[in-house]
């Protein structure tokens, strides 16, 4: 036989002969037993078990002149007994041809050969029982089946050596396992299909705040922060669905105290049981918020950010840096900032200064004079910061840029205006931050007469105020320099004499490049002169009172003017509106007649102010229609908006009644208002009109107005201020829009009779919306009241009107619409001819002009009520006026007349107030 080296299918054989724990001194013992029964049994001296693997053959355990070897399966005797079935016996082996084929020098000293193959249970091992001796021999049937007695004994203890020793791994396997199990920082956790805890390790204590033994049992979405659960379940189902075995997904868990901790899983399913590894990571999560802020924060920052890697190669800047600079990421990634932004005239020393820092792993900070992209010079402050790792070697640079090219700017003025002021005749007063007084010219120690070292280190107002001098004017003047507001002042002061002087006063605060004073320069000259003259112009002042007064006049008379010829448009509008008309006519009468209502209305704005402001404006309480009103309103504007080139749309709720009781009038010039401003300020896009309905009750209707447009839109802080008398949103807005700045404060107020309010939300550039809510009154069919419906039968007056007036247009218009109402009418065009007329004592009623030349309408009425005639007294005298301003009420009572009608009249109401008063 030849013994074989040792090589990788030896090491096979062995590692394999491990698993049965054959390489200890109790199997030795076993197996030496088991060799000594063979030899009993075979009556032989030499026994040996080998184990068998592919051509390789090992004699392990040996009894008697056999030395354990490893041999070639093909030249041992073995072959045959594996080859035979199991048993084979050689009673004279030196004779045996078979001795041949195999090296003999192992068994030259041998007879007999007899040899029992085995494999284990696993058939992972087999092997042979094999008996020599010296002298020839043949086993009895008895001695071969207790051999095979004794094989098998030689498998039954190879299988319980390899279950021992497995039992030994597993029990080992086990306790490793359960203390790597409990020792892991993660939440190791197996659940069943329905999320309860089967298993779960130590972490438990420390992540959801309870024991494991607490924990079985328990649901372990009990501890899922609530708006994650859905997350979970759904990305479980996912994939199981997609048949995943394994799946991974972050979310909250609240522990047992309340704390909240975020935790990543990675999940893994066999056979409807779960096993999950969580792994905390509320730190990595705190991380990642505080540097998607600290990005943010640098994002948005006014100063230049630029993060560099640790070859000074920039890797990042924000857009402040671009701003500043010119220069984008795309520019300056993976190039040297210094390289980027250096010019040549950057000065040389504090660019080396500046590396040699960096070189020296110090931070440091620079100002230097640098380059934009577009090559213009700027001033730039760099402070720098080094980030070091854990091995103290650079990781990163920041580098924080200010453009301080104004303070530079200013600072170089400032030199300039020192050498400038020191040769000025005015005044100049440098002072520090606090306003401490640091060096004044020649000029200004002539003025005062108080020398530098008289006020250096002094505020020069406290030195320079006496008992006329304006305390709080100075106080303030002090505070607006501490809050960088440049002002300037008139002032009375005295000099180191003691004589008055008028100073004006003019200061400028220097900042640095973070907005906070460095230096005050003051500009002081003397007024003294201007000031008497002010004095002496009280006088004037005393006529701008009386210019406004005359002012005031003016817009009545004006407002008497206009309304005088649009009382014949609107009065020949109704008359024709009451006309037959061909059906092409209707249309444009209608429009015809509603914009010429509302020019009146338009017209009116100025009046209503005042009344509003004297608390004498009511609203009428008359039958409207929601959606006729904005359709009309609509129609109305059609040329306005084609002309503008933008679009007007209205959308009215078909909840809203059909009819509601309200004042058309008012409610028509709060939404002619809105609309007007949003076209004025909308140049593309469109104006929108919303009604939306509230609610409705027993009484009421409550319906939500918005007038919605795409125009400039109005700064957050202007909210207020638009609704205020005469002001507009910018100062601008007038000059490019026009406009007298009511139009919103009378909107306001007569939405405030209403007892609504107001507001407005809007956008720079994107839009506004204007919005209130108004309650409008129900509308009851069988209402027995007097409407302005054309359809409704007047009842006719037996009755005799003078009409006095100046205007024949006046007077022919009068004149036809009485006539409708059965209305004798006599016309007399001014006061004295009024006079004359009424002698007769035949007439009811009388409208009364109150402007008219010669013989005023108040004039006309209080000669009349002097007769000491009850006929004369009692006579129903109504003003027709086409201007009423705050004092005109008062003037009409006070002469003598009981009620007035503002022209252009419309028949409805003209009729009302004469049949009211010809009944009393």
């Amino acid at each position: 036989m030849i013994l074989e080296e040792p090589n990788q299918q030896t090491d096979d054989t062995i590692a394999n002969m491990a698993l049965y724990d054959l390489f200890n001194e109790n199997s030795e013992k076993d197996f030496m037993s088991i060799l000594k029964l063979a030899c009993y049994i075979g009556e032989c001296n030499n026994a040996a078990i080998t184990f068998v693997k592919d051509n390789l053959q090992i004699i392990t355990y040996t009894k008697g002149n056999i030395e354990p070897k490893v041999l070639n399966l093909s030249k041992s005797l073995c072959k045959y007994t594996i080859q035979n079935g199991g048993f084979i016996q050689i009673p004279q082996l030196q004779k045996d041809t078979r001795l041949k084929d195999l090296e003999q020098e192992h068994h030259l000293t041998f007879n007999f050969f007899a040899g029992l193959s085995f494999i284990t249970n696993d058939i992972d091992l087999k092997g042979t029982l094999c008996l020599f001796d010296e002298t020839s021999k043949i086993l009895t049937s008895v001695q071969i089946e207790a051999l095979k007695d004794v094989s098998n004994q030689i498998i039954n203890i190879l299988d319980l050596k390899k279950k021992n020793l497995e039992g030994t791994h597993n029990k080992e396997e086990k306790e490793d396992f359960k203390i790597l199990f409990n020792s892991s920082p993660d939440l190791i956790c197996i659940l069943d299909e329905n999320q309860r805890i089967l298993n779960i390790n130590n972490a438990s204590e420390t992540i959801l705040g309870i024991s494991p033994a607490e924990s079985l049992g328990l649901n372990i979405s009990k501890f899922v922060f609530p708006e994650d659960r859905i997350h979970v379940l759904k990305t479980a189902n996912e994939a199981l669905l997609n048949k995943q075995k394994n799946f991974e997904v972050e979310t909250r868990l609240v522990s047992k105290c309340g704390e909240t901790k975020w935790i990543s899983w990675n999940a893994v399913t066999k056979n409807r049981i779960w096993f999950i590894i969580g792994r905390e990571i509320t730190k990595q999560k705190q991380i990642i918020k505080s540097l998607n802020q600290l990005s943010t924060v640098a994002s948005k920052i006014n100063n230049g950010v630029a993060i560099s890697n640790r070859d000074s190669e920039v890797i990042w800047v924000n857009d402040a840096f671009t701003k500043i600079t010119g220069f984008n990421l795309d520019d300056v990634s993976n190039q040297k900032l210094g390289d980027i932004i250096l010019s040549s005239e950057s000065s040389q020393a504090s660019v080396e200064e500046a590396r040699r820092a960096t070189r020296n792993k110090q931070s440091f900070s620079v100002e230097l004079l640098a380059k934009r992209k577009d090559g213009k010079p700027i001033w730039l402050s760099i402070f720098n910061t080094i980030i070091l790792d854990d091995k103290d070697e650079i990781e990163s640079l920041i580098e924080i840029v200010v453009d301080i090219t104004e303070r530079k700017q200013s600072e170089e003025k400032l030199e300039l205006l020192s050498l400038v002021a020191s040769k000025t005749e005015i005044g100049v007063c440098i002072s520090d931050e606090n306003g401490n007084v640091n060096w004044i010219n020649d000029s200004l120690i002539n003025l005062l007469g108080f020398e530098l070292n008289e006020l250096q280190g002094k505020r020069i107002g406290d030195v320079v105020k006496g008992d006329d001098t304006d305390l709080p004017l100075l106080v303030t003047a002090r505070k607006h320099a501490i809050n960088l507001i440049p002002f300037s002042i008139e002032i009375k002061v005295y000099k180191k004499d003691g004589s008055e002087i008028w100073l004006s006063i003019s200061n400028t605060p220097i900042k640095d490049e973070k907005q906070k004073t460095i230096k005050q320069i003051e500009i002081i000259s003397d007024i003294t002169q201007k000031k008497q003259a002010e004095f002496q112009l009280i006088e004037a002042k005393e006529q701008a009172i009386q210019l406004s007064k005359a002012k005031e006049m003016f817009l009545s008379v004006m407002s008497h003017e206009i309304r005088t010829p649009l009382n014949a448009i609107i009065g020949l509008t109704n008359i024709l509106s009451d006309e037959e008309q061909l059906e092409d006519q209707k249309q444009s009468i209608k429009l015809l007649k509603f914009s010429s209502d509302n020019l009146l209305n338009l017209i009116n704005d100025i009046l209503d102010f005042s009344k509003i402001e004297i608390g004498k404006m009511e609203l009428e309480n008359k039958r409207l229609s929601i959606y006729e009103l904005i359709k009309d309103i609509a129609d109305s504007l059609t040329f306005k908006i084609k002309e503008k080139g933008i679009e007007l749309k209205y959308k009215v709720d078909s909840n809203i009644p059909d009819q509601v009781r309200g004042d058309k009038t008012r409610l028509y010039q709060i939404l002619i208002n809105l609309i007007n401003n949003g076209i004025k300020f909308t140049e593309s896009g469109f104006v929108e009109i919303v009604v939306s309905l509230i609610s409705v009750d027993s009484n009421y209707t409550y319906l939500k107005f918005q007038v919605i447009d795409t125009g400039i839109g109005i700064p957050e802080d202007k909210f207020d201020y638009i609704f205020e008398s005469f002001t507009q949103a910018a100062a601008n807005t007038t000059r490019k829009y026009g406009g007298s700045g009511l139009g919103l404060t009378i909107t306001k107020k007569l939405i405030e009779l209403y007892h609504g309010s107001i507001k407005v939300s809007s956008e720079l550039g994107k839009g506004s919306t204007f919005e209130f809510e108004l309650r409008f009154n129900n509308f009851v069919e069988n209402e027995n009241v007097i409407t302005e419906e054309k359809t409704q039968l007047k009842e006719y007056l037996n009755a005799k009107i003078l009409v006095v007036d100046d205007n024949e247009i006046n007077r022919i218009l009068a004149t036809r619409v009485l006539a409708k109402f059965g209305l004798e009418v006599v016309c007399a065009d001014n006061g004295f001819e009024a006079i004359a007329l009424l002698q007769s004592k035949d007439f009811d009623l009388v409208l009364m002009d109150i402007h008219m030349p010669e013989l005023s309408g108040y004039e006309t009425v209080k000669k009349l009520r002097e007769n000491n005639d009850d006929y004369f007294n009692n006579l129903p005298i109504i003003a027709l006026t086409a201007s009423i301003l705050k004092d005109d009420i008062g003037e009409i009572n006070e002469s003598g007349m009981i009620d007035y009608q503002l022209k252009p009249f419309k028949p409805d109401e003209l009729y009302a107030k004469i049949i009211k008063h010809i009944k009393k």
